[in-house]
């Protein structure tokens, strides 16, 4: 089960001040990210020419703050250390959740200077949010356990790092590595890595920087397909948004994009053939993916677009699923049961039901299970 089918324009993203948008990492970790309320007053920055463009292998801009909020002052990067940036805000519910593992990775690598850049602070008084900034780290005290800065001024932090890398979304986390040269640029949740090989030396930044690239290049590839949906949804005609599918999965065969592919060609473009031949291709290299394979079976099973479905595969990749969880999620279950009913197996995909709702605690969820439990029961009822 899923909440939307809608692959292609459900990126989770966060909305940075200045309105624009990046989208979800993809990778399983990621925590998504809250949407921000753009300012009611545009910010002066736009005025201002585009900043230098940054990515991985880059020298790392300027660290400038307005204000220290916690821990031991520095003025500079200095070269021969490791730095850890982690644009934040206090409303920002997926930058909440990060703290915890920040701070983890702070007592992990003492000598490694972690530091908070609240830069993305809501309203236009300055002195009431430099307040509710230090409010909200003393509330949480050793939970936030690295340094804290507050910078206000758009200019010194959010323009050369943030929007110079295109990176509009917090919570976002840039690493310098000794040579003073951004490292890694990403979502909190999967910097352990990288940050171990940066710390030791072994950290690949020729591969880090291609990687980045390509990731970027295929982000502005989505900003041009979400508009070429709009306009195929209008026209009927997805010619433009299977080539660009197909452009950007050239730079990285990701198979998040494979199945946005295989949505669109399995649907509105009727060549199923095809979008089974993909099907089969993301289903073989992402067996212990649960995610992923729901997702692939649940599109199948629920797509209102897909005048052909082919059910022995959406059953396998729920299969899939449930194995990878161990069957102790009510949502893999219920997708399998969904697949399984739909193959025409109505007393298994009752069987399976069940065994989703013992799974699935109190909630919403439960209840719209119970519902299609009753519809499995009457289908058999009137078989």
């Amino acid at each position: 089960m899923l909440t939307t089918t809608t692959l292609i324009v459900a990126a989770l993203v966060a909305f940075a001040q200045d309105g624009t948008k990046v989208p979800a990492q993809d990778t399983p970790s990621v925590i998504p990210a809250t949407p921000l309320v753009a300012p009611k007053v545009a910010p002066k920055q736009e005025e201002l020419p585009p900043p230098t463009p940054l990515g991985i292998g880059d020298a790392a801009p300027a660290f400038l703050v307005d204000e220290w909020v916690k821990g031991e002052s520095f003025e500079t990067l200095e070269k021969g250390k490791v730095h850890v940036l982690e644009f934040w805000a206090t409303w920002c519910g997926p930058c909440i959740v990060a703290i915890p593992h920040v701070t983890a990775n702070q007592k992990q690598y003492p000598d490694v200077r972690f530091v908070g850049v609240a830069a993305s602070e809501s309203g236009s008084d300055e002195t009431a949010k430099l307040a509710k900034v230090k409010k909200f780290v003393e509330d949480k005290g050793d939970v936030m356990g690295y340094r804290v800065v507050y910078v206000g001024d758009r200019t010194k932090m959010s323009r050369p790092w943030m929007l110079a890398a295109g990176q509009n979304g917090i919570p976002c986390t840039f690493i310098v590595d000794q040579a003073n040269k951004v490292a890694w640029i990403g979502h909190p949740s999967g910097m352990d890595k990288p940050l171990a090989d940066i710390v030791a030396g072994t950290w690949d930044i020729s591969a880090a920087a291609k990687m980045f690239a390509n990731e970027k290049a295929v982000s502005d590839i989505q900003k041009g397909l979400r508009l070429a949906m709009r306009e195929a949804k209008t026209t009927g005609d997805y010619t433009i948004v299977v080539a660009s599918l197909r452009k950007a999965l050239k730079i990285t065969p990701s198979d998040s994009l494979k199945l946005q592919l295989m949505q669109v060609l399995g649907g509105p473009m009727k060549q199923p053939a095809e979008a089974w031949t993909i099907a089969l291709d993301v289903m073989a290299s992402n067996k212990d993916n649960a995610s992923m394979m729901n997702q692939l079976a649940w599109m199948i099973v629920d797509d209102k677009s897909f005048t052909e479905r082919n059910l022995d595969i959406a059953i396998q990749a729920a299969t899939y699923a449930c194995e990878a969880t161990k069957n102790k999620e009510g949502a893999m279950i219920d997708t399998l049961a969904a697949a399984v009913f739909m193959k025409g197996d109505v007393t298994r995909a009752i069987d399976l039901q069940k065994q989703a709702l013992e799974v699935t605690p109190d909630g919403a969820m439960k209840t719209e299970m119970k519902a299609t439990l009753e519809k499995y029961e009457a289908a058999r009822k009137t078989a």
